[in-house]
């Protein structure tokens, strides 16, 4: 891995501590000491370079010194002075970076060094990325990625033959007079540049990542391929089958592999470049009014000359345009059956009380499948109602059971 790439992954792992202390920098915390909110960001785990952390509320404390005395510099993890050095890493080690390489030909160095430290190899305090990136490479273990993977720049021949989706960190919103943060997901067609769905949340996961999906499916057809980032977000199971149900390949990206997402990153350069730096945040009442604001610039950027495309069959060609022009070869379905293909799934085994466990609720079924294991489709934000799935299509109805009901039922000698 390049200097170049250590310290933009450096830098990332900076901004995020910054979110985390930047309550207490602005003195906009609601508990009642920095101590309490501290604590309060240490209960919680968070996904930090692919990984997901959890801190203790003293290191917290500790990245706000830092920032005190040295400003944003000094929640930039420091190069150690004996960085390079590989005298102290342990012959076990050095056998295990040897056994990942050789069972992994393609893993980063950054990868390894992230294995050995949840594995427990190594302490991060003993050694550096810079020691164990330093081995790999004197020893001859590197994966040549520039030699052996096509980095070409490339362009699918068609709208909807690949989308690309990612995660960008927005702005933080005031509401009601606390400061949080907000999170883009947005979606590009790869051969069009158009940004088929673009929406701020305040919660970076899955479930938002199919809200902003599914809307994008709807509203311009279903895509061959889905390009994705390798968090939580986009690696679940429950997107999985949701992809499978729409009949498209899903991809994800090789970890750390920026470059191979470069068409959704540089939106987000330009957006934050020519729109983000425009906008008066405090000005900003809800999450609601920042989409209103955000929906008009995905509007004139869609309908904007876009560069990349001058070399396309029209000098002056935006997004939208040459989107359309593929308009035929565009795979729609029918709104019913996206519905129901965006419904979470589930495998339970019925209880002998006819009752399916789903996400810690209780749903009742007909007694005749006591003791079998069905497949339900349920709507993960509203648990009211849910639907046995059989032959690949929704059955019947079932819902949550009420056992003050049941106990005014009369109970019949046979089970159907």
């Amino acid at each position: 891995m390049e200097q170049k790439e250590i310290d933009a992954i450096k830098n990332e792992i900076a901004l995020f501590r910054y979110g985390l202390i930047a309550p207490v920098i602005t003195n906009t915390f609601e508990e009642n000491s920095q101590i309490e909110y501290f604590k309060k960001v240490a209960s919680k785990k968070y996904i930090v370079n692919g990984r997901e952390e959890k801190y203790s509320w003293a290191t917290i404390k500790k990245w706000y010194s830092s920032y005190k005395a040295e400003g944003y510099e000094g929640l930039i993890n420091k190069t150690r002075s004996d960085c390079h050095s590989s005298r102290k890493m342990k012959e076990e080690t050095i056998n295990r970076i040897k056994e990942l390489k050789k069972e992994y030909p393609h893993i980063s160095g950054t990868l390894i060094y992230d294995k050995l430290s949840d594995e427990g190899y190594i302490n991060s305090n003993d050694i550096c990325l810079g020691t164990v990136l330093k081995f790999i490479r004197d020893n001859k273990l590197i994966f040549n990625e520039t030699e052996n993977i096509d980095r070409r720049a490339f362009v699918m021949e068609h709208a909807n033959d690949c989308w690309q989706a990612d995660t960008s960190n927005g702005p933080y919103l005031t509401i009601k007079g606390k400061k949080t943060l907000t999170y883009l997901i947005a979606i590009i067609d790869d051969a069009s540049r158009l940004i088929v769905g673009a929406r701020f949340y305040f919660n970076d996961n899955s479930l938002n990542l199919q809200d902003i999906f599914k809307s994008s499916v709807k509203k311009y057809g279903v895509p061959k391929k889905l390009f994705v980032d390798n968090g939580k977000t986009y690696k679940n199971d429950q997107f999985n089958i949701i992809c499978a149900s729409l009949g498209l390949v899903l991809i994800h990206a090789r970890p750390y592999s920026g470059a191979s997402k470069g068409k959704i990153e540089r939106f987000f350069h330009t957006m934050k470049e020519t729109w983000m730096r425009g906008l008066n945040w405090n000005e900003i009442a809800s999450i609601d009014e920042l989409n209103n604001l955000l929906n008009q610039f995905i509007t004139d950027y869609n309908n904007t000359v876009h560069n990349s495309l001058k070399n396309d069959q029209d000098e002056n060609i935006t997004p939208n345009n040459r989107w359309f022009r593929d308009s035929q070869l565009i795979k729609k379905l029918d709104n019913n059956f996206i519905d129901i293909a965006f419904l979470h799934t589930a495998y339970p085994k019925i209880r002998s009380d006819a009752i399916a466990y789903i996400k810690s609720h209780e749903f009742e079924v007909p007694m005749k499948y006591i003791g079998k294991k069905i497949i339900v489709k349920y709507n993960p934000h509203n648990y009211e109602t849910a639907w046995i799935y059989e032959n690949n299509k929704l059955g019947e109805a079932i819902h949550l059971v009420n056992k003050v009901d049941n106990s005014k039922i009369k109970r019949k000698s046979n089970l159907y």
